[in-house]
């Protein structure tokens, strides 16, 4: 059986206050194409369908056109599970109805029933698994021997098929992966870790919830975010995994890189630097974060940097060392406005001269003769 693993899609996602809709749309286009060149049997997508609860009317077509494309005129098999930033009820409506077409959405986090798909070697048993907090299954269970993650999982999977071929469908923090800033914790410290072993009795386990794609344990794997979603994705290498189950249950993995609609970049240099690049740069419509390392004054840099760079999310100078710190504002408190404007001036644009210690002097003498105090009182 051939299947193909998405999770963390995030749709309706807004990132730096740029709707990513017509980027989500494009990467499912190349899902809807892959899955159709690969001749995949299934879609299985472990979890974070949406970025949030209640998503935008956009979020919701564009699912919705995916859907159908892959389950209606592909004729391929759907499993889908929701995260932690899915409302289950809502992504669970009318699963009953839609289970007869081939697009099986598991939301009941209680339930894990199984479904089971086939191939030319049989039966192949999926078990899935939403996103489950500890607390909510102590509550339905009226057990208070649920202490953490590991065990709500192990109560959870106890008892279910393990022999033959079968594939854990899963959101979760397993142990051993690695997390990026993206990620909303689960849980305060490490009590949202989620021990691996409870998914070695199956012959393959699809994970959502991390947005690096990797490989925890011997036989689990994170499809991990097809887009970068934040700054601290920049190292992912973003990509499609498809698996090969065999007929023992065997498990071959193939990997297709993702090509975005634009890249999530990021340029770090002098402002000259910045633009000058954009001169060889055949992609300047890409995201990007700028870091700009030039001390001294800088004017309308940013109108600069986005008249060559349209698309730029960020525009970050760094502190030179000896430039100064911020002051908290019990020590701005006790400054003089002379010591005041002194240090703002030096983290902006370098340290006064003696002629501009003079203008400042006798610009803070002339307000303070005009409203008679201080001009900078807190």
């Amino acid at each position: 059986m051939r299947i193909l693993h998405l999770a963390d899609l995030h749709l309706g996602k807004i990132f730096h206050e740029v709707h990513l809709t017509d980027d989500q749309a494009y990467l499912l286009n190349q899902v809807v194409d892959l899955a159709a060149e690969y001749k995949v049997d299934t879609v299985v997508i472990t979890g974070d369908i949406y970025d949030r609860s209640v998503p935008p009317v956009e979020a919701t077509e564009i699912l919705d056109d995916f859907l159908s494309r892959i389950v209606l005129d592909l004729g391929i098999k759907i499993i889908l599970i929701p995260g932690n930033h899915d409302s289950a009820e809502r992504v669970g409506f009318g699963s009953r109805l839609l289970r007869e077409r081939g697009l099986h959405i598991a939301a009941d986090p209680f339930a894990c029933t199984p479904i089971e798909l086939h191939d030319s070697h049989g039966p192949v048993t999926f078990l899935p698994l939403p996103y489950l907090e500890p607390i909510i299954l102590r509550r339905h269970l009226n057990d208070a021997d649920i202490p953490d993650f590991t065990a709500a999982y192990r109560h959870v999977l106890a008892g279910l098929p393990t022999s033959g071929r079968t594939v854990c469908v899963a959101h979760c923090y397993a142990a051993g992966g690695e997390g990026s800033e993206s990620e909303r914790p689960l849980a305060i410290g490490g009590s949202s870790l989620v021990d691996s072993e409870v998914f070695s009795p199956f012959s393959l386990t699809l994970l959502g919830h991390l947005h690096r794609p990797q490989k925890v344990g011997p036989k689990a794997w994170y499809a991990g975010a097809p887009l970068r979603y934040s700054f601290s994705e920049l190292d992912h290498d973003k990509m499609f995994s498809i698996f090969e189950l065999d007929a023992a249950g065997g498990v071959i993995r193939t990997t297709i890189p993702v090509l975005p609609r634009r890249e999530l970049r990021e340029l770090r240099g002098t402002l000259d630097e910045i633009l000058k690049a954009a001169e060889s740069d055949p992609s300047c419509d890409d995201y990007f974060s700028i870091i700009l390392t030039d001390r001294g004054t800088l004017f309308d840099y940013a109108a600069k940097i986005r008249d060559l760079y349209p698309n730029v999310l960020s525009i970050v100078r760094i502190q030179q060392e000896g430039e100064g710190n911020i002051v908290n504002p019990g020590e701005l408190r006790r400054l003089s406005d002379q010591e005041i404007v002194a240090r703002f001036y030096g983290h902006v644009a370098g340290e006064m001269d003696e002629q501009e210690e003079d203008v400042l002097n006798q610009v803070l003498d002339a307000m303070n003769r005009r409203e008679g105090g201080d001009a900078c009182a807190l």
